[in-house]
């Protein structure tokens, strides 16, 4: 029974809404001198409880779903994309003038739990992976420079959107106390 209870909660983290090739067409031009930066994850079973917040330049724009992607327009100019699960990833890199720069995460073998990676990804690449992908962002969002306040409809960095997602406390709920131990 417990087994099947887990199956249930864990079909209940892959991302849901239209997929890229749904709202491909939707996507507004890039305005101005500013760049895009795409975030995605494949949908994979590994780590798919794991949905770390993903940070530009230090201010969260989305999570890391498996089977979702969302975009996010910045400023042109050196960027450092990260995320956390038990250890950090960071990734530097550069955003030209009305470029696009994509970036796939994804869950690897942890000591703990799983551990985040970053990869920039080519735009062949990337738009194979992307095709099956499902929206994931809020909104069309534009992430502001560094030190400033974030984006309208970006949760604050000490928010946790939990709802419809299977959390590692929801799953830890799942598990026997240890000996002693009392929930």
């Amino acid at each position: 029974m417990s087994v099947c209870l887990v199956v249930l909660l864990l079909t209940g983290c892959a991302a849901t809404g239209q997929n890229y090739l749904s709202v491909s067409s939707s996507i507004p031009p890039l305005k101005g001198e500013g760049g895009r930066v795409f975030f995605y994850r494949t949908d994979s079973m590994m780590g798919v409880a794991l949905q770390p917040e993903i940070r530009l330049d230090h201010q969260v724009v989305g999570k890391s779903q498996p089977g979702g992607f969302f975009f996010v327009d910045t400023s042109a100019g050196r960027h450092v994309a990260s995320s956390q699960t038990e250890s950090e990833a960071k990734l530097e890199f550069d955003l030209e003038p009305g470029g696009t720069v994509y970036i796939a995460s994804s869950i690897g073998l942890g000591i703990l739990v799983g551990r985040i990676q970053l990869e920039l990804k080519p735009e062949t690449v990337a738009l194979s992976d992307l095709s099956p992908l499902r929206y994931t962002g809020r909104d069309m969002l534009v992430a502001e420079p560094s030190g400033a306040s974030p984006p309208t409809g970006l949760p604050s960095t000490g928010s946790r959107s939990t709802r419809g997602r299977v959390t590692m406390a929801d799953l830890e709920l799942l598990l026997p106390p240890a000996a002693g131990a009392s929930r």
